[in-house]
């Protein structure tokens, strides 16, 4: 039985220009639950209760709003619960040195699952995120049926440099170094879209870059690019016994700036066992501006998994 209560909405979420997401918002249903070092999470809970779950994740310190287009669409079918990074994009959350740790990360991922009593669920996950459901399908923390990874990025694979590594990372690496004044100089170099108010246009990149007003979250987010740096480095070590466990798909746009499709393309090579979609075009906010696209794609690999359990059941019956 869930143990998660009902819960507000953050008030980090009534200054967003929510241009695009009026649906979501109106339709999503906020819970909390409690973690075991005593701070409470926020759950985004799209559909009805009794739906077979699944886990959706944004990035570290994006806001559930980058993948919530995405979550309403699954949610015809499932129960999508979402949750964002500790202390960001939230800043009401106070922030501990363990939050940008893979371990933490993935025990917190465990804590989640045991409020909502869920055994048996769907993971899909959006850039980064990948890293930790590697991390915590290898270390026996989550069991999903099935992984979704969307433009997977921090495994250690690809061959190319993103747009982000090259440009954005050396400078929340800066920030993260140097601190809160470094947050306040070098922010504005980065929010591109400082004063323009939002547009079907421009929405989904203003969402990923919500934490640029504001110099002491913009020092948080950045100790998350440190981290996901970080983790890249061991984050390979993870992804073969995590395959061999889990069937996982990965999809990928051709002109993905920001997270070079060749991570994606030298996974399936490396591994065959993962199914890879390329996507000719769509880049790496198509998770935000055409989710039906990416749900359709989940949606056949779920059901084709199970179809074919389905006979070996029948066979083992």
């Amino acid at each position: 039985m869930s143990t998660a209560t009902a819960g507000a909405k953050p008030s980090y979420l009534a200054g967003i220009e929510t241009v695009m997401v009026e649906p979501e918002l109106g339709e999503v249903h906020y819970l909390t639950a409690g973690c075991g070092d005593g701070r409470q999470s926020t759950l985004y809970a799209f559909g009805q209760k009794d739906a077979e779950p699944v886990v959706l994740l944004p990035p570290y310190g994006m806001t559930f709003l980058t993948v919530a287009r995405l979550g309403r669409l699954l949610a015809r079918r499932f129960r999508v619960l979402i949750w964002e990074s500790r202390a960001c994009p939230d800043p009401a959350t106070p922030v501990l040195d363990t939050d940008f740790e893979l371990a933490d990360q993935s025990r917190h991922f465990s804590e989640v699952l045991a409020q909502e009593g869920i055994e048996s669920f769907h993971f899909v996950g959006w850039c980064q995120a990948a890293q930790l459901a590697v991390h915590a399908t290898a270390n026996g923390l989550i069991k999903p049926r099935t992984m979704s990874w969307i433009a997977p990025a921090g495994l250690g694979y690809s061959l190319v440099k993103s747009e982000f590594d090259r440009c954005a990372l050396p400078i929340y690496l800066e920030i993260a170094k140097h601190g809160v004044a470094h947050a306040e100089k070098l922010g504005r170099i980065l929010n591109k879209y400082n004063g323009v108010p939002a547009t079907p246009r421009n929405a989904a990149e203003k969402l990923t870059m919500l934490h640029l007003p504001d110099p002491r979250l913009t020092h948080v987010f950045s100790r998350y690019m440190k981290a996901y740096d970080d983790h890249r480095r061991v984050a390979g070590e993870f992804v073969a016994p995590a395959l061999e466990a889990v069937p996982t798909l990965a999809i990928h746009c051709r002109d993905d700036t920001y997270s070079h499709f060749s991570e994606s393309v030298q996974l399936s090579k490396r591994h065959p066992s993962l199914e890879l979609r390329l996507l000719e075009q769509g880049g790496h906010l198509q998770v935000f501006n055409e989710p039906a696209t990416l749900a359709e794609h989940v949606l056949g690999f779920v059901d084709a998994r199970a179809s074919q359990r389905a006979p070996s059941a029948a066979m083992g019956g």
